[in-house]
């Protein structure tokens, strides 16, 4: 009885293994969750930690405007940004303004790059861009 219950866990182990994915580790730490649709602005805020000096200030943006996602992102960008300061430009559960965020000296905008969109780019990614307020 005791070796049936065994043999039975270890089969329901085994079924949620994700197979298809091989044994090659996630990316990033959404990949194997429920989460995996904030992939792109995780990886674009991972890679503006490079391009965004220790001090500056910055603000997230999606494109399409969302005021959910640029929520998230932001949550996202103070985890992964150390050292830099938030500058969320949107109250919560309201997109924000098409304008340049106040304080803000970078803009990251996960999604394709808005047509109107001012600021000098410091780094551009299938994912989005980041961008540098011109003086």
């Amino acid at each position: 009885m005791l070796l049936g219950g065994a043999a039975l866990l270890a089969a329901m182990s085994l079924a949620a293994v994700p197979w298809k994915r091989g044994f090659a580790p996630p990316r990033t730490r959404f990949d194997a969750s429920s989460s995996r649709f904030l992939v792109p602005g995780y990886e674009l805020i991972e890679d503006a930690a490079a391009v965004i000096p220790r001090g500056a200030s910055f603000a997230v943006r999606t494109e399409p405007p969302s005021a959910v996602f640029e929520d998230l992102y932001q949550r996202l960008g103070v985890a992964l940004l150390p050292e830099r300061r938030s500058r969320p430009n949107a109250v919560s559960g309201l997109p924000a303004s098409s304008e340049w965020p106040r304080e803000a000296d970078y803009l990251i905008v996960v999604g394709p790059a808005a047509r109107d969109a001012k600021g000098d780019v410091v780094l551009e990614t299938p994912r989005g861009t980041v961008r540098r307020r011109t003086p």
